[in-house]
């Protein structure tokens, strides 16, 4: 499994380069009725169970509006237990600033730092997610889990209106998808 972790520097145009990283899992063993695996995070100091009942959104939407969350003063590491959920990060600060997660345990922890907008989606089955966040002193859990509507905040409309970049499971190993529309439009025509 590969390590790796959300981290941004800086760029030559000025912004901020962004790289996406998973925090691997070790699996002691597995059975086809049993997984033993450990599942820590270096630094963590809160843990908590997000279940999904069926085909949840959290944040859920706000009328047409999508709504996110942000942390300023917490580090998240979501890991997969049961099922898959698909998490969509934006960060307008990013060259890249908007991503799409199809994430599932073999990925290992997906870590959101600070200041990334983040939601996540469950299919019908539901799904079951261990986040292993660090946290800061002061973090407050009153002031961490507010939603953030889209309906006024243009900079992060914009954000998620970007061609995102899609990370999935194949083959055993995390692949990056940045989807050219332009290129994908040309062959598209060529073949016309």
């Amino acid at each position: 499994m590969q390590i790796a972790s959300i981290f941004s520097e800086h760029n030559s145009k000025g912004g901020f380069e962004m790289r996406l990283n998973f925090v691997p899992t070790h699996v002691f063993r597995e059975t086809p009725q049993v997984s033993f695996f450990d599942a820590g995070v270096k630094g963590c100091n809160g843990s908590d169970v997000v279940i999904h009942h069926g085909n949840a959104i959290s944040p859920p939407d706000d009328g047409d509006f999508e709504q996110y969350y942000v942390h300023r003063h917490q580090i998240d590491h979501n890991l997969v237990i049961e099922g898959s959920r698909v998490f969509t990060l934006i960060n307008p600060e990013w060259d890249e600033p908007h991503h799409i997660i199809y994430l599932n345990r073999a990925m290992g922890a997906l870590q959101i730092t600070a200041g990334t907008y983040h939601r996540s989606i469950s299919n019908k089955e539901g799904s079951i997610v261990l986040n292993q966040a660090v946290r800061d002193e002061k973090f407050n859990p009153e002031n961490e889990f507010i939603p953030v509507s889209l309906r006024d905040r243009k900079d992060l409309q914009e954000a998620q209106k970007k061609n995102p970049v899609y990370w999935v499971w194949e083959k055993d190993q995390i692949k990056r998808i940045k989807l050219d529309p332009i290129k994908s439009k040309k062959k598209a025509l060529s073949k016309l």
